[in-house]
């Protein structure tokens, strides 16, 4: 798992590599929406009127996507500290 750690800098907080303090970069993962991935409401045929995604991505385990480090390249799940 890349640990993430948040630092100060003069433009506001960044997010740096914990093992070898590069940057790291969001990736959105492509297969939900906010870590939701499509609907299901438990019925055979839905009737809601407006079918939320409500089932966690089985990707990115509901995150949404994963930090990816610049240097170690290395993608795993967040963890920060």
């Amino acid at each position: 798992m890349i640990e993430v750690v948040l630092i100060d800098t003069p433009w506001g907080k960044e997010e740096i590599c914990k093992k070898c303090g590069s940057s790291v970069a969001w990736i959105e993962c492509e297969n939900c929406e906010d870590g939701y991935s499509y609907h299901d409401c438990g019925e055979d045929t839905c009737c809601c009127i407006d079918p939320q995604p409500n089932v966690k991505c089985d990707i990115c385990y509901g995150k949404g996507g994963w930090w990816v480090c610049l240097n170690c390249n290395t993608q795993k799940e967040i963890n920060i500290q």
